[in-house]
């Protein structure tokens, strides 16, 4: 199923990359300082400069390097917007109205987010709930239901787990006639107002 937070999917991927990367970079340095790379690159000696002295770049060497800086720049932008959208796309879902006497009533246009605002909304009545935001993405005969809460610390888990199962679950693929839905769900507890300590 696909994470909602495409940013921190995306972050632990370039992190990975760039962190395999360093690592042998660094190997690799550590190893030349030591000279222990002598013997499978005998002209690997730290005492000697990476350039020779005599050694003239050619010009187009110039532009190679502003091209290089200019992808990076691009790549890191592109990081930097991937950043800001935490929240999925919003999907306008078509729901066809039932015929009568065989007639076409034509169909509902409606946005997935006001799907997931008054799914979430729903939750927000169950009790020891503080708050819940949800969001709906992909096609309504199929999407993917996100649903972040809030609830105190006096709230049984397991029966906010059940009743959101088996009750707010089953009313929103009957209210808007879905045909298979895949969940996940944050839950938070808030220990402001309790003794308890925090929960990380």
């Amino acid at each position: 199923m696909a994470s909602p937070n495409r940013p921190a999917r995306l972050n632990r991927t370039l992190l990975a990359v760039v962190g395999l990367v360093l690592l042998l970079v660094g190997a690799v340095g550590v190893a030349a300082g030591a000279g222990l790379l002598r013997g499978m690159l005998p002209a690997v000696d730290p005492g000697v400069p990476l350039l020779p002295a005599e050694l003239a770049l050619p010009q187009w060497a110039t532009y190679v390097a502003v091209a290089g800086a200019v992808v990076v720049g691009l790549l890191a932008l592109r990081w930097m917007i991937a950043q800001a959208r935490r929240r999925p796309p919003t999907e306008t879902w078509r729901l066809p109205a039932a015929p009568v006497d065989g007639a076409d009533r034509g169909s509902t246009t409606i946005d997935s987010d006001d799907v997931a605002d008054a799914f979430a909304a729903d939750i927000e009545t169950y009790p020891g709930v503080l708050s819940a935001a949800a969001a709906l993405t992909g096609p309504r005969h199929r999407p993917d239901l996100h649903l972040e809460i809030t609830a105190g610390t006096d709230v049984d888990l397991a029966d906010l787990r059940g009743r959101i199962a088996e009750h707010a679950l089953p009313r929103l693929r009957s209210a808007m006639d879905i045909e298979g839905l895949r969940a996940d769900l944050v839950l938070r507890l808030d220990t402001t107002t309790a003794d308890a300590p925090a929960v990380h």
